[in-house]
Formats: structure tokens, C-alpha cells, sequence
């Protein structure tokens, strides 16, 4: 059973519609929605956190970092804090062969603790930091910042939980954010840099 048109034809079958080809005879690849326009109008945080996930970029962030960045930095900051607790061991007491053995075994334990801490603590702080500073392009600027504001955090943390800023906690809170700016150090090549 067929259908007439208008004109009283027999319907034809439909042809496809034309598709526009670049200058290269390609297809142009479409993005999947719409990007937002960031002249004028801020974006919201959800939309910008969203952007950075789908792949697209913001012009005013100049670095941007990824999960292997994060991880990367996230690991490399554990494992430095756990190499200096067994320098500090080595260094501060006399030297035995007989403690190499539990000296090891003691850096296991500090990298599961430091890991466990770090990723309750220290991961989200270092990823909202990571975020507040996209849009500064020298990376120094982010190492320094990394260790200052680490290093803040957790002498903040030690003063609250032992009372008082005794050198012992001033010195442990520099270390924690030596081994987060070494961390971030470690990324300076797994980030994406923008000019």
C-alpha cells in the first residue's frame, strides 16, 4: 500500500541528507554538546569540574592535571615521607646491621600509615589546592605553595591535637609538606600546561 503525495506521486524512497565536509573532504568532528562561553559569564564550579572531565578547556586555567598526575604525586609524596622516617631512624641512632631488617620493616608501616592519613587528610587538600591553582602557570609557584600550605595544615592539625607548637611538631609539619611539594615536584611533566 503506498501513499501519494501532493502531486500525486508515488513516493520515492528518502535520500540521506547531505553531510558538509571540511576542506580536507573529512567530517568534521562535532563536540558532543555545546561549550560553555566563558567571555563575561563566569562558569559555575560544577560546570568548570564538568568541562575538565568531558575534556574541554577553560582559557583561563593554564594547568590543568589528570589521575595519573594526582596519583602519580600522591605516591611519590607517601614514599618520600616514609624514605626520611627511615633516614631519620638510620641517621639518629647508632648503625647495626641487625636493624636494617626492622628498619625496613618499619618504612612499610610508616608507607601504610602515611598512605592511609594522606588519603583521608592529605589527598583532598592537595586536590583543592591542585584546582585553586590552575590558573597560575609556574609551576615553582604551585611547589612552593604545596609545601607552605601542607606544611600549614598540619602543624595546624598538630598543635590542635597535642596543644602547643613544640619544635617537634613544627619540624614534622615541614617535613609532611617537603615530601607533598616533592609529590607535586615529581608531576611537573604529567601536567598539562597551557599558555
Amino acid at each position: 500500500m503506498t501513499q501519494d503525495n501532493d502531486d500525486g506521486a508515488t513516493p520515492s524512497r528518502r535520500e540521506p541528507p547531505e553531510i558538509p565536509l571540511d576542506p580536507s573532504g573529512r567530517v568534521p568532528i562535532e563536540p558532543l554538546g555545546p561549550i560553555p562561553s566563558t567571555a563575561g559569564v563566569p562558569l559555575e564550579a560544577d560546570e568548570e569540574f564538568a568541562d575538565e572531565l568531558l575534556g574541554a578547556r577553560n582559557p583561563r586555567h593554564r594547568v590543568t592535571f589528570g589521575p595519573l598526575a594526582f596519583f602519580t604525586g600522591f605516591l611519590a609524596a607517601i614514599a618520600t615521607f616514609s624514605l626520611a622516617v627511615i633516614m631519620i631512624s638510620v641517621l639518629g641512632g647508632t648503625f647495626s646491621w641487625r636493624q636494617v631488617l626492622p628498619t625496613f620493616g618499619m618504612a612499610i608501616v610508616v608507607l601504610l600509615y602515611a598512605g592511609a592519613i594522606g588519603l583521608v587528610v592529605g589527598a583532598p587538600i592537595a586536590f583543592l589546592l591542585g584546582l585553586a591553582l590552575r590558573p597560575v602557570r609556574n609551576q615553582g609557584l604551585h611547589v612552593l605553595a604545596f609545601f607552605v600550605v601542607i606544611s600549614s595544615v598540619a602543624w595546624l592539625i598538630f598543635s590542635a591535637m597535642y596543644g602547643g607548637a613544640a619544635w617537634e611538631t613544627v619540624w614534622l609539619s615541614c617535613l609532611i609538606g617537603a615530601c607533598a611539594a616533592v609529590g607535586r615536584a615529581s608531576v611537573w611533566k604529567l601536567v598539562d600546561v597551557y599558555d
